[in-house]
């Protein structure tokens, strides 16, 4: 396994940071169902995610190797993450301006990811991004293993949402089951909860 450092989000990291989260879920199935053929689809990735990290409430940690980020993880306490639902309608009509038919198919992922959202304490994971060329390689399962360790700690539960069957396979080794599943422009979502202390699997090393 990659020697692989995670610590807090520093200012200095932030640009990278969005870089790696935008080239992520750059392949992602609702992404493509969101962006369709845009050839600028990673360059309003990258500025959505930054406007994310930089400005919306929550916590972030990466994954270094070498000075260079490699992978993100965000979490948020509720109700904060219900709140950017309401962000996204209030942008709204400068994204119609500016994206048009783009923004309306994201407006409807959002509105989607809503309706499964709990309505009771929890901390939301997501997103969880590793570079693509650096997938498979376990920064993903250290990431996770630093965020369950901590919901553990507090003895907080949490939910996630995805769009790749994969994932849910990773999500569940460290304790999270699928509540629900719903179409979302096509594209199946899975809709996971995580309670306190389940086991959580130690990394390769």
């Amino acid at each position: 396994m990659e020697q692989i450092s995670i610590g807090p989000l520093q200012a200095a990291d932030l640009p990278q940071a969005a870089v790696v989260a935008a080239r992520a879920f750059s392949t992602d199935p609702l992404t493509i169902a969101v962006f369709r053929e845009r050839p600028d689809k990673e360059r309003h990735l990258e500025a959505t995610f930054r406007r994310l990290l930089e400005h919306m409430p929550g916590r972030v940690f990466i994954a270094k190797k070498d000075e260079l980020v490699v992978g993100m993880l965000r979490m948020i306490e509720w109700p904060h993450c219900q709140k950017s639902f309401n962000q996204t309608l209030i942008s709204l009509p400068l994204m119609l301006i500016r994206l048009k038919g783009m923004a309306i198919r994201r407006l409807k992922a959002q509105y989607g990811w809503s309706k499964h959202h709990p309505r009771e304490p929890h901390w939301h994971l997501g997103p969880v991004a590793v570079v693509p060329e650096m997938q498979g390689q376990g920064i993903g399962s250290q990431l996770l293993e630093h965020f369950c360790r901590y919901m553990d700690q507090v003895g907080e539960v949490a939910f996630l949402e995805t769009d790749k069957l994969e994932n849910v396979r990773l999500y569940e080794r460290f304790g999270f089951s699928v509540t629900d599943e719903a179409l979302l422009l096509g594209v199946r979502n899975w809709f996971m909860w995580r309670i306190q202390g389940q086991d959580i699997p130690q990394p390769n090393r």
